[in-house]
């Protein structure tokens, strides 16, 4: 994020990373976390986001812990494929190792047959 210049961030971005931000401040000052209080935040900032960021990060916010939801990241896409990757990253370097040993040995015999002054 940082390398982007803000110029170049999408519009969308910017209005989730200040109802983010407005989100995080909010819970650090043990305020509830609304609608109102993250327009608050926003306006106070100079910011300004399309109207319905605030209600869905309210709406996304309520009844849970927001310290729970940044331990998890990304959400439930991502750790299923984190899942799925870790599984078949077991397998993974056992089959490169056989692979990579068919190799050597290729290399080994063609360097067997191969004579420089015959």
């Amino acid at each position: 994020m940082a390398e982007v210049p803000a110029d170049e961030v999408p519009q969308a971005e910017k209005d989730e990373l200040f109802c983010s931000y407005a989100a995080m401040i909010l819970k650090d000052s043990e305020l509830d976390i609304t609608e109102e209080n993250i327009n608050t935040l926003i306006k106070a900032s100079g910011g300004s986001i399309d109207s319905f960021f605030p209600a869905l990060f309210a709406k996304l916010c309520a009844g849970r812990d927001l310290g729970d939801l940044l331990k998890i990241g990304g959400g439930g896409g991502g750790m299923a494929v984190g899942g799925g990757g870790a599984a078949a990253g077991g397998a993974a370097p056992a089959a490169e190792k056989k692979e990579e040993k068919k190799v050597v040995e290729e290399e080994e015999e063609e360097e067997m047959d191969f004579d420089l002054f015959g």
